[in-house]
Protein backbone atom coordinates (compact mmCIF):
# COMPACT_ATOMS: atom_id res chain seq x y z
CA UNK A 1 0.00 0.00 0.00
CA UNK A 2 3.24 2.31 0.70
CA UNK A 3 4.49 1.40 -2.18
CA UNK A 4 1.11 2.61 -4.63
CA UNK A 5 1.01 5.92 -2.41
CA UNK A 6 4.35 6.53 -3.28
CA UNK A 7 4.47 5.63 -7.03
CA UNK A 8 1.35 8.21 -6.92
CA UNK A 9 3.15 11.10 -5.06
CA UNK A 10 6.02 10.37 -8.07
CA UNK A 11 3.65 10.55 -10.66
CA UNK A 12 2.17 13.87 -8.83
CA UNK A 13 4.87 15.32 -9.10
CA UNK A 14 6.33 14.65 -12.35
CA UNK A 15 2.73 15.93 -13.55
CA UNK A 16 2.93 19.06 -11.74
CA UNK A 17 6.32 19.60 -12.96
CA UNK A 18 5.50 19.69 -16.24
CA UNK A 19 2.83 22.08 -16.26
CA UNK A 20 5.23 24.61 -14.88
CA UNK A 21 7.86 24.29 -17.35
CA UNK A 22 5.61 24.19 -20.32
CA UNK A 23 4.00 27.73 -18.92
CA UNK A 24 7.70 28.68 -18.57
CA UNK A 25 8.57 28.10 -22.00
CA UNK A 26 5.75 29.26 -23.85
CA UNK A 27 4.51 33.18 -24.48
CA UNK A 28 0.95 33.82 -23.17
CA UNK A 29 -1.79 34.58 -25.40
CA UNK A 30 -1.63 38.42 -24.91
CA UNK A 31 2.61 37.91 -25.30
CA UNK A 32 1.66 36.19 -28.63
CA UNK A 33 -0.54 38.66 -30.03
CA UNK A 34 1.81 41.40 -28.91
CA UNK A 35 4.89 39.64 -30.57
CA UNK A 36 2.42 39.53 -34.03
CA UNK A 37 1.13 43.19 -34.19
CA UNK A 38 4.82 43.90 -33.37
CA UNK A 39 6.12 41.82 -36.12
CA UNK A 40 3.45 43.09 -38.46
CA UNK A 41 4.09 46.95 -38.21
CA UNK A 42 7.85 46.53 -39.18
CA UNK A 43 6.46 44.44 -42.46
CA UNK A 44 4.62 47.00 -43.41
CA UNK A 45 6.21 50.41 -42.06
CA UNK A 46 6.54 52.19 -45.53
CA UNK A 47 10.08 52.61 -47.18
CA UNK A 48 10.59 56.46 -47.93
CA UNK A 49 11.75 57.84 -50.30
CA UNK A 50 13.27 55.24 -52.13
CA UNK A 51 13.16 57.21 -55.68
CA UNK A 52 13.23 60.41 -56.74
CA UNK A 53 9.88 62.98 -56.02
CA UNK A 54 7.89 65.14 -58.09
CA UNK A 55 6.53 68.33 -56.96
CA UNK A 56 4.04 70.16 -58.87
CA UNK A 57 4.00 74.20 -58.92
CA UNK A 58 0.82 75.84 -60.31
CA UNK A 59 2.19 78.51 -62.23
CA UNK A 60 4.52 79.69 -64.21
CA UNK A 61 8.40 79.69 -64.06
CA UNK A 62 9.57 82.86 -62.26
CA UNK A 63 6.55 84.00 -60.40
CA UNK A 64 6.20 83.94 -56.69
CA UNK A 65 5.17 80.31 -55.77
CA UNK A 66 7.84 79.34 -57.69
CA UNK A 67 10.25 81.19 -56.82
CA UNK A 68 9.57 80.51 -52.79
CA UNK A 69 8.87 76.72 -54.30
CA UNK A 70 12.85 76.66 -56.36
CA UNK A 71 14.31 78.00 -52.86
CA UNK A 72 13.13 75.49 -50.23
CA UNK A 73 12.49 72.46 -52.33
CA UNK A 74 16.66 72.03 -53.24
CA UNK A 75 17.00 72.51 -49.62
CA UNK A 76 14.49 69.49 -48.48
CA UNK A 77 16.22 67.51 -51.13
CA UNK A 78 19.60 67.52 -49.36
CA UNK A 79 17.27 66.63 -46.02
CA UNK A 80 15.86 63.22 -47.79
CA UNK A 81 18.85 62.29 -50.10
CA UNK A 82 16.50 62.41 -53.18
CA UNK A 83 15.90 64.22 -56.13
CA UNK A 84 13.52 66.59 -56.30
CA UNK A 85 12.17 67.44 -59.79
CA UNK A 86 10.32 70.54 -60.18
CA UNK A 87 7.45 70.69 -62.70
CA UNK A 88 5.53 73.90 -63.64
CA UNK A 89 1.85 73.58 -64.65
CA UNK A 90 0.23 76.81 -65.03
CA UNK A 91 -3.91 76.96 -65.42
CA UNK A 92 -6.73 77.28 -63.72
CA UNK A 93 -5.27 79.28 -60.58
CA UNK A 94 -3.38 76.37 -60.25
CA UNK A 95 -5.83 73.67 -59.42
CA UNK A 96 -4.96 71.94 -62.54
CA UNK A 97 -1.79 71.17 -61.15
CA UNK A 98 -3.60 70.37 -57.89
CA UNK A 99 -5.72 67.82 -59.70
CA UNK A 100 -2.75 66.25 -61.39
CA UNK A 101 -1.07 65.60 -57.84
CA UNK A 102 -4.50 63.88 -56.52
CA UNK A 103 -4.94 62.15 -59.33
CA UNK A 104 -1.72 60.52 -58.30
CA UNK A 105 -0.89 57.66 -56.53
CA UNK A 106 -0.85 58.86 -52.68
CA UNK A 107 2.10 57.61 -51.65
CA UNK A 108 4.11 60.81 -51.96
CA UNK A 109 6.05 61.13 -54.07
CA UNK A 110 4.18 63.61 -56.30
CA UNK A 111 3.69 66.68 -53.75
CA UNK A 112 2.08 69.89 -54.20
CA UNK A 113 3.77 73.24 -53.78
CA UNK A 114 1.11 75.48 -53.57
CA UNK A 115 -0.33 79.25 -52.14
CA UNK A 116 -3.42 81.24 -50.73
CA UNK A 117 -5.04 80.84 -54.06
CA UNK A 118 -6.05 77.50 -52.68
CA UNK A 119 -7.97 78.79 -50.46
CA UNK A 120 -10.33 80.24 -52.69
CA UNK A 121 -11.19 78.20 -55.31
CA UNK A 122 -14.36 76.83 -54.33
CA UNK A 123 -15.93 80.58 -53.93
CA UNK A 124 -14.12 81.36 -57.08
CA UNK A 125 -15.73 78.56 -58.73
CA UNK A 126 -13.08 76.94 -59.90
CA UNK A 127 -12.52 74.02 -58.58
CA UNK A 128 -14.31 71.95 -55.20
CA UNK A 129 -11.43 71.43 -53.59
CA UNK A 130 -10.10 72.94 -49.80
CA UNK A 131 -6.58 73.12 -48.61
CA UNK A 132 -7.51 71.16 -45.76
CA UNK A 133 -10.48 68.79 -46.80
CA UNK A 134 -8.20 67.79 -49.94
CA UNK A 135 -4.69 67.94 -49.02
CA UNK A 136 -2.26 67.53 -45.89
CA UNK A 137 -0.26 70.76 -45.16
CA UNK A 138 3.44 69.53 -44.75
CA UNK A 139 4.59 72.43 -43.67
CA UNK A 140 4.06 76.55 -44.53
CA UNK A 141 7.05 77.60 -45.41
CA UNK A 142 6.72 82.04 -46.16
CA UNK A 143 4.15 84.45 -46.10
CA UNK A 144 5.11 87.39 -49.13
CA UNK A 145 4.08 91.32 -49.17
CA UNK A 146 2.18 92.71 -52.32
CA UNK A 147 2.85 95.74 -53.51
CA UNK A 148 1.46 98.00 -56.29
CA UNK A 149 3.95 98.96 -59.11
CA UNK A 150 3.44 100.90 -62.17
CA UNK A 151 5.80 100.94 -65.45
CA UNK A 152 8.72 103.32 -65.21
CA UNK A 153 7.40 105.98 -67.90
CA UNK A 154 3.68 106.31 -65.43
CA UNK A 155 2.89 109.34 -64.85
CA UNK A 156 1.92 108.60 -61.26
CA UNK A 157 4.59 109.11 -58.70
CA UNK A 158 2.38 108.29 -55.65
CA UNK A 159 -0.46 105.82 -54.76
CA UNK A 160 -2.49 109.35 -54.04
CA UNK A 161 -2.28 109.95 -57.47
CA UNK A 162 -2.65 106.52 -58.96
CA UNK A 163 -6.08 106.47 -56.14
CA UNK A 164 -7.21 109.63 -57.19
CA UNK A 165 -7.32 108.77 -60.79
CA UNK A 166 -8.75 105.67 -60.50
CA UNK A 167 -11.79 107.10 -58.91
CA UNK A 168 -12.28 110.07 -61.65
CA UNK A 169 -12.11 107.61 -64.53
CA UNK A 170 -13.86 104.24 -63.17
CA UNK A 171 -12.45 101.12 -65.36
CA UNK A 172 -9.76 103.20 -67.19
CA UNK A 173 -6.93 101.99 -65.08
CA UNK A 174 -5.95 98.25 -66.10
CA UNK A 175 -4.27 96.25 -63.60
CA UNK A 176 -2.68 92.93 -64.07
CA UNK A 177 -2.71 90.00 -61.76
CA UNK A 178 -1.72 86.59 -61.44
CA UNK A 179 -5.37 85.43 -61.47
CA UNK A 180 -8.92 85.96 -60.43
CA UNK A 181 -9.36 85.42 -56.72
CA UNK A 182 -5.32 85.55 -56.09
CA UNK A 183 -4.10 88.03 -53.09
CA UNK A 184 -3.40 90.74 -56.40
CA UNK A 185 -6.96 90.78 -57.47
CA UNK A 186 -8.37 90.75 -53.86
CA UNK A 187 -5.98 93.53 -52.96
CA UNK A 188 -7.48 95.27 -55.97
CA UNK A 189 -10.91 94.99 -55.10
CA UNK A 190 -10.07 95.84 -51.84
CA UNK A 191 -9.11 99.09 -53.06
CA UNK A 192 -12.49 99.18 -55.19
CA UNK A 193 -14.35 98.13 -51.95
CA UNK A 194 -12.93 100.92 -49.20
CA UNK A 195 -11.83 103.48 -51.75
CA UNK A 196 -14.52 104.19 -54.00
CA UNK A 197 -11.98 102.68 -57.00
CA UNK A 198 -13.11 100.98 -60.50
CA UNK A 199 -10.15 98.80 -62.23
CA UNK A 200 -10.23 97.20 -65.32
CA UNK A 201 -7.99 93.41 -63.79
CA UNK A 202 -6.31 92.19 -67.01
CA UNK A 203 -5.30 88.40 -65.61
CA UNK A 204 -2.37 86.36 -66.12
CA UNK A 205 -1.29 83.05 -65.63
CA UNK A 206 1.29 84.05 -62.62
CA UNK A 207 2.57 86.47 -61.26
CA UNK A 208 5.97 86.50 -63.48
CA UNK A 209 3.62 87.61 -66.66
CA UNK A 210 1.89 90.36 -64.95
CA UNK A 211 5.05 92.09 -63.60
CA UNK A 212 6.34 91.63 -67.45
CA UNK A 213 3.39 92.93 -68.17
CA UNK A 214 3.58 96.31 -66.53
CA UNK A 215 8.05 97.14 -66.88
CA UNK A 216 6.54 96.63 -70.60
CA UNK A 217 3.67 99.48 -70.06
CA UNK A 218 0.91 96.59 -71.20
CA UNK A 219 -0.61 97.20 -68.36
CA UNK A 220 -1.36 100.36 -66.30
CA UNK A 221 -0.18 98.71 -62.63
CA UNK A 222 0.07 95.38 -61.43
CA UNK A 223 -0.22 94.45 -57.64
CA UNK A 224 2.26 91.90 -57.17
CA UNK A 225 4.52 90.02 -54.62
CA UNK A 226 7.56 92.38 -53.74
CA UNK A 227 9.93 89.58 -54.53
CA UNK A 228 9.39 89.21 -57.97
CA UNK A 229 9.33 92.56 -58.56
CA UNK A 230 12.25 94.09 -56.04
CA UNK A 231 15.46 93.65 -58.44
CA UNK A 232 13.35 95.44 -61.25
CA UNK A 233 12.49 98.12 -58.72
CA UNK A 234 15.97 98.86 -57.72
CA UNK A 235 17.31 98.94 -61.63
CA UNK A 236 14.44 101.58 -62.03
CA UNK A 237 12.70 99.06 -64.61
CA UNK A 238 9.49 99.63 -62.21
CA UNK A 239 8.46 102.27 -60.07
CA UNK A 240 6.56 100.68 -56.04
CA UNK A 241 4.31 102.88 -54.77
CA UNK A 242 3.26 101.50 -51.80
CA UNK A 243 2.91 98.32 -50.20
CA UNK A 244 -0.07 96.53 -48.49
CA UNK A 245 0.74 96.58 -44.52
CA UNK A 246 0.50 99.29 -42.47
CA UNK A 247 4.60 99.40 -41.71
CA UNK A 248 7.49 99.71 -43.94
CA UNK A 249 9.47 97.14 -45.39
CA UNK A 250 12.30 96.49 -43.75
CA UNK A 251 15.12 97.00 -46.07
CA UNK A 252 12.76 98.94 -48.35
CA UNK A 253 11.80 102.00 -46.23
CA UNK A 254 11.01 104.35 -49.26
CA UNK A 255 8.00 102.43 -50.15
CA UNK A 256 4.95 103.81 -48.51
CA UNK A 257 2.79 101.36 -46.42
CA UNK A 258 -0.55 101.49 -48.13
CA UNK A 259 -2.56 101.14 -44.43
CA UNK A 260 -1.01 104.41 -43.23
CA UNK A 261 -1.87 106.17 -46.08
CA UNK A 262 -5.77 105.03 -46.20
CA UNK A 263 -6.88 103.74 -42.75
CA UNK A 264 -9.69 102.45 -44.02
CA UNK A 265 -7.77 99.57 -45.46
CA UNK A 266 -5.85 99.02 -42.12
CA UNK A 267 -7.92 96.14 -40.69
CA UNK A 268 -7.16 93.94 -43.93
CA UNK A 269 -3.74 94.48 -43.53
CA UNK A 270 -0.72 93.01 -43.78
CA UNK A 271 -2.64 91.06 -46.29
CA UNK A 272 0.19 88.57 -48.13
CA UNK A 273 -0.24 85.32 -49.15
CA UNK A 274 0.93 81.69 -47.79
CA UNK A 275 3.48 79.45 -49.58
CA UNK A 276 4.21 75.83 -48.37
CA UNK A 277 4.19 71.76 -49.19
CA UNK A 278 1.39 69.93 -49.89
CA UNK A 279 0.23 66.21 -49.87
CA UNK A 280 -2.50 64.35 -51.11
CA UNK A 281 -4.92 63.61 -48.48
CA UNK A 282 -4.64 59.69 -48.00
CA UNK A 283 -0.88 59.85 -47.64
CA UNK A 284 0.40 57.41 -45.26
CA UNK A 285 1.57 59.06 -42.07
CA UNK A 286 4.55 57.49 -42.13
CA UNK A 287 5.57 59.07 -45.42
CA UNK A 288 3.83 62.31 -44.24
CA UNK A 289 6.02 61.92 -40.93
CA UNK A 290 9.51 61.90 -42.67
CA UNK A 291 8.55 64.40 -45.20
CA UNK A 292 7.74 66.73 -41.75
CA UNK A 293 11.11 66.11 -40.14
CA UNK A 294 13.02 66.91 -43.33
CA UNK A 295 10.89 70.23 -44.17
CA UNK A 296 11.43 71.06 -40.30
CA UNK A 297 15.66 70.40 -40.88
CA UNK A 298 14.90 72.68 -44.19
CA UNK A 299 13.20 75.77 -43.12
CA UNK A 300 15.91 75.91 -40.24
CA UNK A 301 18.55 75.87 -42.44
CA UNK A 302 20.81 79.17 -42.99
CA UNK A 303 20.31 78.96 -47.61
CA UNK A 304 16.29 79.31 -46.73
CA UNK A 305 16.70 82.15 -44.23
CA UNK A 306 19.13 83.89 -46.38
CA UNK A 307 17.06 83.08 -49.55
CA UNK A 308 13.72 84.77 -47.53
CA UNK A 309 15.88 87.92 -46.21
CA UNK A 310 17.06 88.94 -49.59
CA UNK A 311 13.77 87.85 -51.47
CA UNK A 312 11.73 90.24 -48.15
CA UNK A 313 9.75 86.73 -47.23
CA UNK A 314 8.78 86.47 -44.00
CA UNK A 315 9.71 83.01 -43.37
CA UNK A 316 7.02 81.03 -40.99
CA UNK A 317 6.83 77.44 -39.44
CA UNK A 318 3.51 75.83 -39.91
CA UNK A 319 2.24 71.92 -39.92
CA UNK A 320 0.36 69.98 -38.42
CA UNK A 321 -2.77 70.53 -36.22
CA UNK A 322 -1.41 74.64 -36.43
CA UNK A 323 -1.22 74.03 -40.21
CA UNK A 324 -4.69 73.48 -40.86
CA UNK A 325 -5.85 76.21 -38.09
CA UNK A 326 -3.90 79.03 -40.16
CA UNK A 327 -5.27 77.71 -43.12
CA UNK A 328 -8.62 77.71 -42.22
CA UNK A 329 -8.54 81.02 -40.53
CA UNK A 330 -7.00 82.43 -43.45
CA UNK A 331 -9.60 80.69 -45.52
CA UNK A 332 -12.35 82.32 -43.58
CA UNK A 333 -10.43 85.53 -44.46
CA UNK A 334 -9.92 85.91 -47.51
CA UNK A 335 -13.03 83.81 -49.01
CA UNK A 336 -15.37 86.44 -47.49
CA UNK A 337 -13.23 89.45 -48.72
CA UNK A 338 -13.83 88.31 -52.18
CA UNK A 339 -17.12 87.54 -51.19
CA UNK A 340 -17.79 90.79 -49.99
CA UNK A 341 -16.28 92.71 -52.51
CA UNK A 342 -18.29 91.13 -55.35
CA UNK A 343 -15.59 89.18 -56.98
CA UNK A 344 -17.00 85.26 -56.44
CA UNK A 345 -19.17 83.25 -57.83
CA UNK A 346 -20.21 81.60 -54.61
CA UNK A 347 -20.73 82.23 -51.48
CA UNK A 348 -18.06 80.66 -48.99
CA UNK A 349 -21.03 79.50 -46.47
CA UNK A 350 -22.34 77.17 -49.60
CA UNK A 351 -18.98 75.23 -48.44
CA UNK A 352 -19.16 75.37 -44.57
CA UNK A 353 -16.55 78.34 -44.50
CA UNK A 354 -17.86 80.67 -41.46
CA UNK A 355 -17.26 84.35 -41.68
CA UNK A 356 -14.13 85.40 -39.66
CA UNK A 357 -14.69 86.75 -36.08
CA UNK A 358 -14.15 90.65 -36.13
Amino acid sequence: MKKINLLVLVLLAVFVLSIVLTGCSQPNKEQQQQNGASNKTEETKVKYPERSINAVIGFAAGGPTDLIGRGILPILQEKLGVGIGITNMPGASSATAASNVLSQPKDGYTLFFGSEIMSIWQTMGVIDLNPTKDFIPIKLVAQAIPVLAVPPDSKFEKAEDFVKYAKENPGKLRIGTAGPGTVPHISGLLLEKELGCKFTFVPFDGGRPAVTAVMGGQVDATIEMVQSMVEAYKANKLKILASFTNEPISGLEKIEPIGKLYPALSKYLPYGPYFGLFAAKGTPQDVVDVLKSAMDEAIKDQKWLDYCKSLYLVPIDYSGDEAVKFLNDWTSKSAWILYDAGGAKHSPADFGIPKPQQ
